[in-house]
């Protein structure tokens, strides 16, 4: 898949040593010993959204029937610590909420954001036509979709086009994008994500770009990044990636991370920024079941709690398991 290519083709990470139990230098988040949710075969790229008393959970999953393919499926809990599949099949199946669109540029699908928005359900989701390693790319040439659905179940296509395209030459979304996070302030939506200009780019470029909409279907990318990890020289963060933005009940935007191997977070008055970010990370791999990497954070702010869920990833002969974790704060985060 496209994190672990880009991680062991592109930059050499520095190892983060890991502590004995789950308490961090700062501020402090309490693990679960063990994954949450794993799927049929793999789970990665959560999004978890409130709809009422339940928790709702979208994220990438591999399901293979006449072949392999990359899809959005979905989960439910009201914990947010037991999660069923949403279609109430029985637990190790596959909800898909949004399946493959073969010979398209959305033929694998991964990293989505489902928005609540009064009586709209809209997921931005990633999409791309062949995966890195199969087209002789670093990245795969990811775009970003929209889809709405019904029931928070299924999801149908908004168009057959992207919503945001890649990027003209030498842009920073020139070769992909990825990881939406969104919110609505006032009459205006806010899109942040990752994009990338590692190939035929000078200089190249990994970092989260913003993108403002009065409708939530028509973008406009902004021209400057919101953050980069080379703006902050942070040695567990060289790249800055996978964001999930949340407006606190405090009035600040809190902006979770991942780093190289580890999740952070930084906080702005600004959904578009500057942001301050924590000097050290706020998980980082220490279970087993982490393997190498904890990445790709979804955040409540609920009850007085940070919620957070986020992917472990184990690597194997064959190549890498994905599954999803949970951990949680008091709110306020003073720092």
């Amino acid at each position: 898949m496209r994190i672990t290519f880009i991680t062991s083709l592109f930059f050499a990470f520095l190892a983060l040593s890991c502590k004995e139990d789950n308490q961090q230098k700062g501020l402090s988040f309490n693990k679960l010993s063990s994954p949450v949710w794993e799927g049929a075969l793999t789970a990665a790229d959560p999004d978890v959204v409130r709809d009422g008393d339940t928790l709702r959970m979208y994220y990438s999953s591999l399901v293979i029937d006449s072949h392999e393919k990359l899809v959005i499926a979905g989960a439910k809990s009201i914990d947010g610590k037991h999660w069923i599949p949403s279609d109430n099949n029985q637990a190790g199946s596959e909800s898909i909420s949004l399946d493959a669109n073969p010979g398209k540029w959305d033929n694998h699908l991964e990293a989505n954001a489902v928005m609540l928005d009064g009586d709209k359900v809209m997921m931005f989701y990633c999409g791309y036509e062949k995966e890195a390693e199969v087209a002789g790319t670093l990245v795969a040439k990811g775009q970003i979709g929209l889809a709405t659905s019904e029931d928070r179940i299924k999801f149908t296509r908004n168009s057959s086009d992207p919503i945001l395209p890649l990027g003209g030459t030498n842009s920073k979304d020139a070769n992909a994008l990825f990881s939406p996070t969104l919110l609505k302030e006032g009459n205006t939506y806010y899109m942040l994500y990752v994009g990338y200009c590692i190939e035929n780019c000078s200089p190249a470029f990994i970092g989260i770009l913003g993108a403002t909409s009065p409708d939530g279907i028509h973008w406009t990318k902004l021209p400057n990044p919101v953050l980069t990890g080379a703006d902050k020289n942070l040695p567990w963060a060289q790249v800055i990636k996978e964001p999930d933005v949340v407006k606190g009940p405090d009035g600040l935007f809190y902006l979770f991370i991942s780093g190289d191997h580890s999740i952070g977070v930084a906080r702005s008055q600004n959904i578009l920024g500057p942001y301050e970010v924590y000097a050290d990370p706020i998980i980082q791999p220490t279970l087993d079941w982490e393997g190498s990497d904890v990445i790709a954070p979804t955040v409540i702010i609920e009850n007085n709690k940070v919620r957070i869920w986020y992917m472990g990833v184990t690597v194997n002969g064959s190549g890498a398991d994905f599954s999803i974790g949970y951990a949680e704060s008091d709110f306020p985060l003073n720092w």
